[in-house]
C-alpha cells in the first residue's frame, strides 16, 4: 500500500510541475502581449488619414434604393471580350427600356463611384454585416456605353473617363480589400470602353478628365496594400466582439478567456499587414515587387498563452496572399491606359508603332514593359495576379492610327 501510495503521490507531483510550467508560460505569455514590434505596429494600423471633404461613397451606397428591375428588361451584360457599346448596339430597344428604368440608379452609383471619402462608419458589425450594393458602381459603363450609342459621345467619353479617376481613388485608398478589388475592376472596365470609344469616334476632342488619365501613376502611392489593409484592420477592430462569441461558442465562458483574447489578434493582425506601411513597401512598389504579408507563425509562447486565438489567426492568414500582385497589376494597367491616352493626342502623322517609340521611357519600359504589336495595332502589358482560378494574362486596348486630314 506505502508503494501504491508513493507511486501515486510522485505522478501527482509530476502533473502539478507540468500545470505549474505550462501556467508560468501562459502567465509569461500573456505578460509580454503585445511584444514592442506589436505595439509599434498597431499604432501604425490606428494612424488612418481623415476622411477628405465632400461625399462619403459608401453612405451614398447604402442610401440607394432597391434596384427597380420590376417590368423592366435585364440590363445589358457587358462581358470583358466583348464591346459593351456594341452588346447595346445588338438590341437598342431593350438596352434603352433597361436603361431608362434604372438611370436615376445608376447615376447614384457613378456619384459613389466618384466621392472624394468612400469609408464605412458604422462603429459596431457583426462578421455577416450586409455589403452595400457594389453593383451601382460596377454597372456605370452600361451607362456610358449606352449614352454614347446614343449619339453623346463627348459627353459620354468625359463621364466614363470621370468613372475611371472615381475607380482609381477607389483602388488606391479603399475603405477594405474588396473595395479596393471593386475599384480596380471598374477601372480595367472603363479602360477597356475608353479605348473603345476613340476607335469609333477619335475625332472627339479628348475632355479634361481623359488628360488627367493620361498622366503616369506614383507607384508608391498607388502600389501598396498599406490603405487597404489598414482599413481590413481597422474593420477587424468593429467586428471582434462577434468574433470572439463564436470562437469557442461551447466552451465555458472561462475557457474562452484563457485560450483566447481579441486584443492578442488585432496586434498579431497588425504586425503582419505593417511591412505595407513603410519604407521598403513603397519601394518594392516603385520596382514591381509584391511585399509580402508576415508568415512567421507566432512566438512558441503564445501557442500556449492563446491558443484558439492562434489557430484563428492561422486560418485568416492565406486569404490575403495574391491581393499585392493584383494591386502591382492595376499600377500596370494604369500605366497602359496612361500610353494609350498619350499616343492618342500625339501627331496624326506618326504611325502608332512610331507614337510607341517617343513615349516616355519610365511609362513605356520600367520594371514591367509595355507591349506594342504592331500587325495588330495592340498595346498590352502582363498581368501576374490570380482571380477566378486563373492566371493574371494581360491587358489589352486597341490602338489604331487616326485617319491623317485632308
Amino acid at each position: 500500500m506505502s508503494t501504491a501510495w508513493r507511486w501515486l503521490s510522485r505522478m501527482l507531483l509530476l502533473l502539478l510541475a507540468l500545470i505549474s510550467v505550462l501556467a508560468l508560460i501562459w502567465g509569461y505569455g500573456r505578460l509580454t502581449s503585445p511584444t514592442p514590434k506589436q505595439r509599434e505596429a498597431v499604432a501604425l494600423m490606428q494612424a488612418r488619414p481623415p476622411l477628405p471633404a465632400g461625399d462619403n461613397g459608401f453612405a451614398l451606397l447604402m442610401a440607394l434604393p432597391v434596384l427597380p428591375d420590376a417590368g423592366a428588361p435585364p440590363l445589358p451584360v457587358c462581358g470583358d471580350e466583348a464591346s459593351c457599346i456594341a452588346v447595346i448596339e445588338s438590341a437598342p430597344e431593350q438596352a434603352s427600356a433597361a436603361i431608362a428604368a434604372r438611370r436615376d440608379w445608376l447615376e447614384s452609383g457613378a456619384r459613389a463611384l466618384r466621392a472624394p471619402a468612400f469609408r464605412d462608419l458604422r462603429a459596431e458589425l457583426t462578421a455577416a454585416e450586409a455589403l452595400p450594393p457594389y453593383q451601382a458602381m460596377t454597372q456605370t459603363r452600361v451607362l456610358r456605353a449606352f449614352d454614347f450609342a446614343a449619339g453623346q459621345t463627348t459627353a459620354a467619353l468625359a463621364a466614363a473617363c470621370e468613372d475611371a479617376l472615381g475607380a482609381v481613388r477607389r483602388a488606391s485608398d479603399p475603405d477594405m480589400l474588396i473595395d479596393g478589388m471593386i475599384g480596380i475592376a471598374v477601372f480595367r472596365q472603363q479602360s477597356a470602353l475608353i479605348a473603345d470609344m476613340r476607335q469609333r469616334a477619335p475625332a472627339d476632342p479628348l475632355p479634361a478628365a481623359c488628360l488627367a488619365l493620361a498622366n503616369p501613376p506614383e507607384p508608391a502611392v498607388e502600389g501598396t496594400l498599406c490603405p487597404a489593409l489598414r482599413g481590413e484592420w481597422h474593420w477587424l477592430t468593429r467586428v471582434m466582439d462577434d468574433v470572439n462569441a463564436h470562437a469557442a461558442s461551447e466552451a465555458p465562458a472561462w475557457a474562452q478567456a484563457v485560450a483566447h483574447d481579441p486584443e492578442w489578434m488585432l496586434a498579431r493582425s497588425a504586425e503582419r499587414f505593417a511591412p505595407h506601411c513603410g519604407d521598403a513597401a513603397r519601394q518594392a512598389a516603385r520596382e514591381d515587387r509584391a511585399t509580402a504579408l508576415l508568415t512567421d507563425d507566432p512566438r512558441w509562447v503564445d501557442h500556449v498563452a492563446y491558443p484558439v486565438s492562434v489557430v484563428l489567426d492561422q486560418i485568416a492568414m492565406p486569404a490575403y496572399s495574391d491581393y499585392t500582385e493584383r494591386q502591382l497589376d492595376f499600377v500596370a494597367q494604369r500605366r497602359l491606359l496612361a500610353a494609350f491616352l498619350q499616343m492618342d493626342v500625339m501627331d496624326a502623322a506618326r504611325t502608332p508603332a512610331q507614337r510607341f517609340e517617343v513615349l516616355p521611357e519610365t511609362l513605356r519600359a520600367g520594371p514591367r514593359p509595355l507591349r506594342f504589336d504592331a500587325s495588330t495595332g495592340r498595346l498590352s502589358v502582363p498581368l501576374r495576379g490570380r482571380s477566378n482560378g486563373k492566371d493574371g494574362g494581360e491587358a489589352a486596348l486597341s490602338v489604331l492610327a487616326p485617319t491623317p486630314a485632308l
